[in-house]
């Protein structure tokens, strides 16, 4: 062979243990190696896997079959039952011949590594170009491999096994060693390849967690474009980015738009023609994680998708405190947690990302990160309360929604036959929307008070009116409270600043997460001890950082514990609505604001699917983003009707100019009696669907020949929604233009 690896035979192996008298010692396979980080144990049959010019069955399951050939740390994946292949390497057969050597390593190793030399320098570190130790042990259900890349100085172990149809592939955190200095691993990407296609060759599409949920198909992008989808999961580190202003145009409009985090840690490719999927959840070591998809054309003519994990960063530290210059280095430590992958595998009608939602779904439920949760039809109706502007030496309260206003609006919604509401009141707070952070439940005297307000909830809870009191957990404003000892520092022990280009407040910083674990805790034994319990949660459920507090570094992994473990808490005493949380905040969510209906509108995007929707519709109640802000309002009801999601209004008493000097001068368009009409017809369709789909999964989404959507339902009820100008026909059922309508499916 033409590579560098280090063979080691075992008869050589064998002979110099006898010799040594430790035959005993020195078996050919650990028979159980301990991972202290989760307790789990990687138990052996005690028998190497032998060196083989060719792919070895290592491991079977009903539906599947694993190969694996050790040179590379290659495997394929069959489908017993088609025959259908799936490969984690690029093939001789399929190679064209156009790469470097760079590009064909990587391309040809079933494990890519990036080294981090120095403080700048990185090095791609594969199978194929860099000399290794490869030693493979079969394991009850598949292989457990120990790699060693001598001339870096790290070794690591990786385990891959088929639990029944799913394929697991995992880096145990005691198996991770870096043993030079000043070299360190950077990224490790598992398996970066698996599923690839060349050019059009093949049909079908490749999963992306953008948004709601969207799609790149597999046909030939001709060159098109010089990036894909490369996005951490729940989104960048501001511990080790520094932030930027948001640009507007005139100091009034919003001109760049940010994409959508990514609040679920997944990925998916689809084959099909050969009715051949995987769902790929990336179970542990998420947090510092990002998913890449690439389409064909970006850097070479292939197709891929895959995780990669991030065991250090690279930052910038200031010299001194004049910001006169500035040094990269890099992360004093590494992560420390299991890198893990789940792959699961779907064949025949499952193979695509139906199947893909309906796996996922399973998943959530099965491992209890979803809690199920009532999801009986609600408008959601926001409120702002209260808003600031400048006043002579300080700031006064701009009112725009009191709490008698409030009750006026439920009486007529109630009139109009508006049974229910979900509301979140912002602002409701003493000085207002951005007086923050909030420690204790006194509600501004503009509005009407605190005791106006518990009155208000708990009159509006008897007559089904849900208020859910907002609480952005994360900020804290400097000009309304002290900022000293209790924000959050970024890994170069500056602080971090969250900028703005607000009228009045300009700067926010983040709090620690110890003290957003005692603020919270406060406010809800102030708020309960008033005898309501309803929450809006907001800041801490979409952002993750890593930190430096008192000479001590914490990351992403630490903030993560300590965000779930506060949330956690509240669910004890609190009913909590969740504003577009990550993925491990699921499980206490008893309602999930502000769901994308789109995406990010990324060129390379082929097609937008209501992918989360489809996962959480019957589990959780979700709501959209707010309809007032939206320029295509026809579009936008369409895809709640497709989706499954409740709309969201966000609306004031008063007329929004009034807002033009305060921190939410781009709060164009709020008026309530411009709005009523829309809320109550919405109310009146969206309920009407909502009671015929009740308690019902989404099992099957698809665009069919003519542009006609389909959303199937497991209670045998099918929504066809028509996007087009024409009236379309399908199984029956005729959709007039730029409607909908439902029926059954067979």
């Amino acid at each position: 062979m033409d590579t560098k690896r280090i063979r080691r035979p075992i008869l050589l192996l064998l002979i110099a243990c006898m010799v040594l008298g430790i035959l005993a010692g020195c078996s050919s396979t650990p028979t159980e190696q301990h991972d202290e980080q989760t307790s789990e144990t990687v138990v052996t049959t005690g028998e190497q896997v032998e060196a083989s010019e060719d792919y070895v069955l290592v491991a079977e399951s009903d539906g599947f079959r694993l190969y694996y050939y050790e040179p590379t740390f290659s495997i394929k994946l069959e489908d017993k039952t088609t025959g259908a292949i799936m490969e984690s390497t690029l093939s001789e057969e399929k190679d064209d011949g156009k790469n470097n050597k760079s590009w064909t390593g990587y391309m040809k190793s079933g494990i890519v590594i990036y080294a981090i030399i120095g403080t700048i320098n990185t090095y791609q570190v594969d199978m194929l170009n860099s000399e290794n130790t490869i030693t493979t042990w079969y394991t009850e259900n598949g292989i457990f491999a120990e790699i060693e890349f001598p001339d870096y100085g790290f070794k690591l172990g990786v385990e891959v096994r088929l639990d029944g149809d799913d394929l697991v592939v995992r880096v145990p955190e005691y198996t991770i060693e870096e043993q030079t200095e000043g070299t360190y691993i950077y990224t490790i990407g598992l398996f970066p390849f698996l599923g690839y296609t060349h050019l059009g060759e093949e049909n079908g599409y490749m999963l992306i967690p953008d948004g709601n949920g969207a799609l790149i198909y597999l046909d030939d992008k001709e060159g098109r474009y010089s990036t894909g989808f490369s996005r951490m999961i729940y989104g960048t580190d501001a511990g080790l980015t520094t932030s930027t202003t948001t640009s507007y145009l005139w100091d009034k409009l919003e001109m760049v738009t940010d994409p959508n985090n990514v609040i679920a840690p997944i990925f998916g490719m689809a084959h099909t023609d050969d009715e051949l999927a995987y769902l790929a959840i990336v179970e542990s070591g998420d947090e510092r994680c990002s998913i890449e998809v690439q389409p064909n054309g970006v850097m070479v003519d292939y197709n891929r998708c895959f995780a990669r994990f991030l065991l250090r960063d690279v930052y910038t530290q200031p010299l001194n405190n004049s910001n006169s210059g500035s040094v990269k280095t890099v992360e004093s430590d590494r992560m420390h947690t299991d890198l893990q992958v789940r792959y699961c595998l779907l064949s025949g009608d499952e193979a695509n990302y139906s199947g893909m939602a309906n796996a996922y779904r399973e998943y959530l439920l099965e491992n209890e990160l979803v809690t199920p949760q009532d999801c009986s039809y609600q408008t959601r109706v926001d409120f702002l309360g209260s808003e600031r502007e400048e006043f002579l030496m300080g700031t006064t309260a701009v009112t725009m929604t009191t709490v008698d206003n409030v009750r006026d609006i439920y009486a007529e919604l109630q009139a109009a036959g508006v049974q229910n509401v979900l509301t979140v009141y912002k602002g409701w707070q003493s000085g207002g929307l951005y007086d923050l952070p909030i420690t204790s439940y006194k509600a501004d005297s503009s509005i009407g008070g605190t005791s106006a307000l518990t009155d208000l909830i708990q009159d509006s809870a008897e007559e089904g009116y849900s208020i859910y009191l907002y609480n952005d957990a994360l900020l804290v404003n400097h000009d309304t409270n002290a900022t000293t000892y209790n924000v959050m520092k970024m890994v170069n022990k500056r602080t971090f600043e969250l900028e703005v280009n607000g009228e009045v407040y300009d700067t926010f910083y983040y709090l620690l997460p110890s003290v957003t674990n005692a603020y919270l805790t406060k406010f809800a034994q102030d708020y309960t001890d008033e005898g309501v319990s309803t929450l809006a949660l907001a800041g801490i459920t979409t952002t993750l950082f890593s930190y430096s507090s008192k000479g001590s570094y914490y990351s992403r992994t630490d903030t993560m514990g300590t965000f779930a473990d506060t949330v956690a808490a509240l669910t004890g005493s609190t009913t909590l609505a969740l504003e577009t949380p990550n993925a491990f905040l699921w499980q206490y969510a008893s309602a999930f604001l502000d769901m994308p209906l789109g995406s990010s509108d990324y060129l390379y995007v082929d097609a937008e699917i209501p992918f989360l929707s489809m996962v959480l519709k019957g589990i959780l109640p979700m709501y959209s983003e707010y309809v007032n802000f939206e320029a295509n309002k026809t579009e936008n009801f369409l895809q709640m009707v497709e989706s499954g999601i409740y709309p969201s209004f966000y609306v004031t008493w008063e007329d929004s100019s009034q807002l033009i000097y305060t921190n939410s001068k781009d709060l164009y368009s709020l008026k309530y009696s411009s709005y009523s009409d829309t809320i109550i017809d919405y109310d009146a369709q969206l309920r009407a669907l909502a009671e015929q789909v009740e308690g019902a999964y989404i099992v099957a989404h698809e665009t069919l020949e003519n542009g006609l959507v389909k959303v199937s339902y497991s209670n045998g009820i099918a929504v066809f929604v028509n996007y087009t100008e024409n009236a379309l026909t399908a199984d029956g059922v005729t959709v007039e233009a730029l409607s909908y309508k439902v029926g059954e499916y067979a």
